[in-house]
């Protein structure tokens, strides 16, 4: 019985002011029309979304003995790690800094003028590695960064040697399982599983390992996973004079040397993030001199455009809905009659409220129905003249959340105007 009261106060309505009616709809057509050319002409004025940033640019990099300033390029100023082999036995001689007393005595006790005429020299040029923190010494302040990081965190790196002799270097994963089994499969095990990068010309530490073997580095012990030979002849294989191991860095031994940490983010890592996490570095590190290099931000270009269209239409929606709602407040103001009877006739609020409820969400309807029409049938392809991209903006998605958030603003706002006249009694419809 109620729904015919509906119509049949539409059918009045556009009897009794056509022109009212026709307008109502006319300016909520025009409203939904709006929103979806001006959405698709600022997606189509939108630059394609490039992110050219490198692993590097969206990383956090900390270093250690660097004095608080970050390690850029090394030269021969700085301090040297030196390791000099016999060029035909392969029998390692010498490793360790260069220019000290024990480095001064074992050239003379050579007696050699150059060094590099008969012996084989890797130098590594780089930050006073001798005042490098142990693992222990910052074990729990990286737990706490990576806490902070969240999901933030891609993935990260731990590097350093295992020892003063500087013999081993060694590189600790982290990050997720999913990471960490497709980059490091030989790591996933075991705990404990060490893959190892080895020389087959020089007698680096543990080039006679093969997988299964145990190897001891430190204080712990770890089972060989995977063994690579660098091959001596091919020129894309850098040859260091050390051994190079991936570890986990759930099984770094303690007294590990740390010289740097890397921590790669997401992509869609915000600049919130970035901050949060640099101020967790700050924090967990105040009392170590380190040198720290801060991510790029992600570009924002394209979330600015796409927060412009929101923010457009949300302004036009709000603007005809306003006014549409005062006439609304007007039309209902010229119904005190209607709801005088309405009341004394034992209709309930909710029910006075629900018929006026429904024809307006009937008019809002009618409106989206022609607008989409309009728009989809006379307008969309006159516009894709004018820019290209205009069309392939547009998807049953955003049809849906257009007409969502029009619906919902609009009868939210209506239903605001409808209740203060139907709360009214009779008495005080009749003293108004």
């Amino acid at each position: 019985m109620w729904l015919i009261l509906v119509f049949k106060n539409i059918i009045n309505f556009i009897k009794t002011k056509p022109l009212l009616f026709v307008f109502i709809i006319i300016s909520q057509v025009i409203c939904i029309v709006a929103v979806f050319s001006v959405s698709g002409m600022i997606d189509s004025l939108t630059p394609q979304p490039t992110d050219d940033r490198s692993d590097w640019e969206k990383a956090f990099v900390v270093h250690f003995g660097t004095g608080g300033e970050f390690y850029t390029d090394s030269n021969e100023d700085d301090t040297g790690i030196v390791r000099i082999y016999d060029e035909k036995t392969g029998d390692l001689l010498y490793s360790g800094l260069e220019n000290t007393e024990e480095y001064n005595s074992f050239v003379d006790s050579i007696g050699v003028d150059n060094l590099r005429d008969k012996y084989a020299v890797f130098t590594v040029y780089g930050p006073d590695y001798s005042s490098c923190p142990k693992y222990k010494d910052i074990k729990k302040k990286l737990d706490n960064v990576i806490k902070v990081a969240g999901n933030a965190l891609n993935d990260g790196l731990m590097t350093g040697y295992a020892d003063y002799t500087y013999t081993v270097e060694y590189s600790a994963v982290f990050g997720t399982d999913e990471y960490i089994g497709t980059i490091y499969p030989e790591l996933t095990g075991n705990d404990k599983c060490i893959g190892l990068t080895v020389s087959d010309k020089y007698k680096v530490p543990f080039y006679e390992c093969k997988n299964g073997d145990k190897v001891k580095i430190g204080n712990t012990e770890y089972t060989v996973s995977e063994v690579i030979k660098l091959d001596p002849d091919d020129p894309e294989e850098t040859e260091f004079g050390t051994s190079l191991a991936n570890i986990l860095l759930s099984s770094v031994d303690d007294d590990f040397i740390v010289r740097s940490i890397i921590i790669h983010l997401t992509d869609d890592v915000t600049n919130k993030q970035i901050v949060k996490i640099s101020d967790a570095i700050k924090k967990e590190f105040s009392d170590i001199d380190i040198g720290m290099k801060e991510p790029e931000p992600q570009p924002l270009l394209e979330r600015q455009f796409n927060n412009m269209i929101y923010v457009v239409s949300i302004i036009i929606i709000g603007v005809i809905l306003l006014n549409i709602s005062r006439l609304y407040t007007y039309i209902l103001s010229k119904r005190k009659n209607t709801l005088m009877v309405f009341g004394l006739c034992g209709a309930s609020k909710i029910r006075m409220f629900a018929i006026y409820f429904i024809e307006v969400l009937l008019t809002f309807v009618i409106s989206c129905i022609i607008g989409y029409l309009l728009f989809n049938y006379c307008l969309l392809n006159v516009i894709s003249v004018l820019y290209p991209n205009f069309e392939f903006f547009f998807n049953t998605k955003v049809y849906m959340s257009v007409f969502g958030a029009y619906m919902g603003f609009g009868l939210l706002i209506m239903g605001l105007n409808i209740i203060p006249m139907v709360r009214k009694t009779v008495v005080d419809l009749k003293r108004s």
